[in-house]
């Protein structure tokens, strides 16, 4: 079986290099691609270059299109060069995984032909389960809920239904609906049917968006419970957005998702810009909290 993996790198190649240089090494993995969605920092592109070899290409978009655009930009060079894969893992570069448990993740691919992606669960890096590993494909109701920290206190219980349960993950193989961007693998025919990513999304409801395509066409998405990643957190999402701009893209992509993909109406799409802000209201107080707490 051929895998290739896709990672965008932006303004943070020493994570994107060091990365690599660890996957390269497995045998299960043909063919690394390197998007750099136009970083802004010196030398950027010259040092991802310097990794450059028979396995691993190195690519640069001509704008930063968000995560959608760079991984898409990935696909269409392959599908250019007419390479033909199996499976595609689609990668953050701020990520931690064994060869192992992409072994298991092809494994149950080879089993059950109605899986369409496939992935570990997702760990932080004092190596405890992070709880949005996968999620329930977020509905208008709940991400009404979802929208401030005021609504996410008064209806937490609520809340917590569109999330998958301690005896959920107890199982090792749990079919979920949505699961993190951060690291999974894909069949490669499913993701060009599908598609693939929605590039009217800069940044964030990507998941939610491959969901819902996903389970139109009723292939299953599988947790691999007793398999993980770590996932280390980078800030460059925090070093391209201030607070205040990456709620703004949030909500941008919130009212996309829930108007293209569940259909809202002007109404619905109104309620969100509302409580757009008065989420920007909260983070007046919110931010110098955190700072404080950070200290």
């Amino acid at each position: 079986m051929k895998v290739a993996l896709i990672v965008v790198n932006y303004n943070d190649s020493d994570k994107t290099i060091e990365y690599v240089n660890q996957i390269s090494k497995y045998k299960n993995i043909q063919r690394i691609v390197i998007v750099d969605n136009k970083s802004t920092k010196l030398n950027e592109f010259e040092k991802l270059n310097g990794i450059k070899n028979d396995k691993i290409v190195i690519l640069q978009t001509e704008k930063n299109g968000g995560y959608s655009y760079g991984n898409n930009f990935g696909v269409k060079y392959l599908e250019k060069e007419n390479e033909k894969y199996d499976y595609l893992i689609i990668s953050n570069s701020d990520i931690q995984v064994d060869e192992k448990a992409i072994d298991e993740c092809i494994n149950v691919f080879e089993n059950q032909k109605d899986v369409g992606v496939v992935a570990p669960r997702m760990f932080n890096s004092n190596n405890i389960p992070i709880r949005r590993s996968c999620w329930k494909i977020r509905t208008f109701w709940l991400d009404i809920i979802h929208s401030t920290r005021v609504l996410e206190l008064l209806f937490y219980r609520k809340l917590r239904q569109g999330e998958y349960s301690k005896e959920d993950f107890v199982n090792p193989k749990l079919e979920v609906e949505a699961i993190s961007g951060a690291f999974f693998m894909i069949r490669y025919d499913i993701f060009k049917e599908i598609g693939m990513f929605d590039e009217n999304i800069f940044l964030f409801y990507e998941e939610d968006i491959l969901a819902k395509k996903l389970k139109k066409k009723n292939y299953k998405t599988i947790s691999l419970n007793n398999e993980k990643f770590i996932h280390y957190e980078s800030h460059t999402i925090g070093k391209t957005f201030n607070y205040y701009e990456k709620m703004k893209q949030l909500y941008k992509s919130k009212i996309y998702y829930h108007k293209t993909y569940n259909h809202i109406n002007f109404l619905q799409i109104f309620i969100f810009k509302i409580l757009s802000i008065f989420r920007n209201l909260e983070l007046i107080i919110e931010i110098p909290l955190r700072k404080i707490f950070r200290k």
